[in-house]
This record gives C-alpha cells, structure tokens and sequence, in this order.
C-alpha cells in the first residue's frame, strides 16, 4: 500500500496512540508533519514496525506506509549491504513451475511449509493442496527491514505464480495460512495496480468453514484465552467476525483486557531483531502475558508463527499456554491434547 497524503489531516492521531511511543497530541502533530514535509523524524528510528498506525488512522491514508518507506530512503536501521543482500536474496521469489493437480483447495503455506511443518498435521490439512516457498511467499517481512521497495518489486511475480497454480482448480480461491498473504493479496497487490485473479481466502475463514461442517466431532473447550493480534491482521480487520465465530464453534472466551484489539501490543520480534533493543523487548512481553493473566487467560492463542516462537518461552515461563490458533482447533476436534 502507500501513503495517502491528501487523505491525512495531519491530526497526530496515529502517533499519539502510538503503544512504543510517549507523545502528547502536540507532539504527535509536529511529528508527522515532519515525516510529511521534511521526510525526517525520531519516529523513524523508534517505530517498532507493528503497522499499528495504519489502523489507528480513521482517514485510512496509511502513515505506517510513509513510514517504512522512509526508513528506507534514510537506512533507519543501518543495516550492513552485505546483510541487507542477503535479506534481499533470502526470499527472492521464483518462478512457479508445478503442475499442481486439483485435489483440494489450495492453500498457501507461505514460508512455513519446514520450519513449522508440526502446524500441517492432522484433518484439518488432509484434504487441502499444499504450496509454499519463495514462489508463493508474500515478502511483506521486508516492512519491518526497511526495504520496502522490494515487496511492490516483486509482487508482479508472486500473484502470477499464484495464478499459475491454480490453473487446474476449478474454484479459484487461495486459502493464505499466514496472515501477511491474506493481507498482501486483498490490499497491497490492487494497491500496487495489479489484477488479482483468484480470491484469498484467510485461514479464519477456512477454519470457520471446517468446524461448521464437522460440528458432530468439536468438543467444546470451556477456555479462556488471551489472543495475540499479529502486527499484519491490524490492516484487515474485516475478517475478525471469523475469528469470533471459531472462538464460538468450540467453546472459548477471548477475555478483556488491556491490550487487545486496536490497543494490542506486538510480539516484540523486531526489538530482539535487528533494533537490538531487547530489555524494553521482554518488558513489553511481560506487560502482554501479565495483562492476559491478570484477566483470567489460560491460554494465549497465535495466528502469526513468528509470534508464537517469539513468545511461547515467556508465555511458558509465566504459566500461559500458548497455541497456534489450528492446534487450538485441533483439541477442540479431539487430535491434541493440551499438554
């Protein structure tokens, strides 16, 4: 997506309800206008890189997207060349080159499909087709790089390769496991002016669909959960009816608490990262897992593999169970138990 100048207000609004940062209105005002103007600002070099701006904005002009992309102008983050080139080429997409036949939905399993292949087991996952990889992978890990550039580069590629495989399926849908493709398909490829071809289907969805219609095996859980809004699922807050409807169809309660919804803190994975700021990291994830306790949590749920391996030892350590959303629904369905 971009940065919408003629749709910003200038109000500050977005960096005044800003979780990292420590702004009155006043402040929040001057620094935007100085993004704005100037292309500069502490700001840059503060932002946790949670997208959390986008959605506090109510004219939708996207400043997060101003943001990272002046991160990127100004190399916030003084990342080495030789490590950004290895970034760079880490996720280099390919061109897809399968003749995939239709054996079920397709979905996407992003980059996960080895690194956390433990998430595909079970019923849930038999009757689906499988892709991952750098073919299919959305890229969007470049917003919290500062190489923002890349991700408009090179979806071209992606959503072609896409299109390709799902050449053979009659129902042109693509169920997104990770959030960030969800959100890369619906909003930022047409945002870059590119022709989606194929519906994305968001894992919510997917999942609502499955427990529906396998009502006579869900057992209901009588949890309550604390969940971990990943930093992507701010920018399509549309699909969170699902979300509610899976809480629903197996019998748990999201409790109320401080940080949740548009006030919900991020992993913290980017401040272990490459910001280096790993002591304010750990205080903002024990805020997080204290506030879930404090509310009658049992366990905290994920959406994000990235953020269930940033924070389950914490979550762990504190006595919060932590589970990805399908393992969560997988108890619930009778193939797990909570351990």
């Amino acid at each position: 997506m971009r940065f919408i100048q003629e749709k910003c207000t200038r109000c500050g609004e977005c960096l005044y309800k800003c979780n990292y940062l420590d702004l009155d209105l006043e402040e929040a005002k001057k620094e935007i206008i100085n993004l704005i103007d100037l292309g500069d600002s502490f700001i840059l070099s503060e932002c946790v890189t949670c997208y959390a701006c986008n959605e506090y904005c109510k004219e939708n002009a996207n400043p997060f997207d101003l943001i990272a992309s002046l991160q990127e102008i100004n190399n916030t983050f003084n990342i080495d060349k030789n490590l950004l080139k290895m970034l760079e080429k880490q996720y280099e997409p390919y061109e897809f080159t399968l003749n995939l036949e239709n054996k079920g939905p397709l979905m996407s399993q992003c980059a996960f499909f080895k690194s956390h292949s433990k998430l595909f087991k079970g019923d849930l996952f038999e009757n689906l087709t499988l892709i991952g990889g750098r073919s299919v992978f959305c890229n969007l890990i470049y917003l919290h790089t500062g190489q923002y550039s890349l991700i408009e580069k090179r979806a071209p590629l992606i959503v072609e390769n896409v299109k390709k495989a799902l050449k053979n399926f009659i129902s042109k849908e693509l169920i997104c496991f990770h959030d960030e493709c969800y959100l890369f398909f619906q909003k930022f490829a047409p945002a870059f002016g590119i022709d989606v071809p194929f519906k994305p289907i968001h894992l919510y969805e997917y999942l609502v669909r499955y427990l529906q219609k396998n009502k006579e095996k869900v057992n209901l859980l009588k949890m309550k959960i604390a969940f971990q809004r990943s930093c992507s699922t701010r920018l399509t807050p549309e699909k969170d009816d699902f979300l509610d409807e899976i809480f629903r169809l197996i019998g748990v309660e999201r409790v109320k608490r401080k940080f949740d919804y548009e006030n919900a803190m991020c992993c913290q994975a980017p401040l272990l990262g490459f910001l280096n700021k790993k002591e304010l990291a750990i205080e903002n994830q024990n805020k997080n897992i204290k506030d879930a306790l404090d509310n009658g949590a049992e366990a905290m749920i994920f959406i994000c593999p990235m953020c269930y391996d940033t924070l389950k030892a914490q979550c762990e350590k504190n006595g919060l169970i932590p589970l990805f959303i399908t393992d969560l629904c997988r108890i619930a369905l009778g193939e797990l138990s909570i351990s």
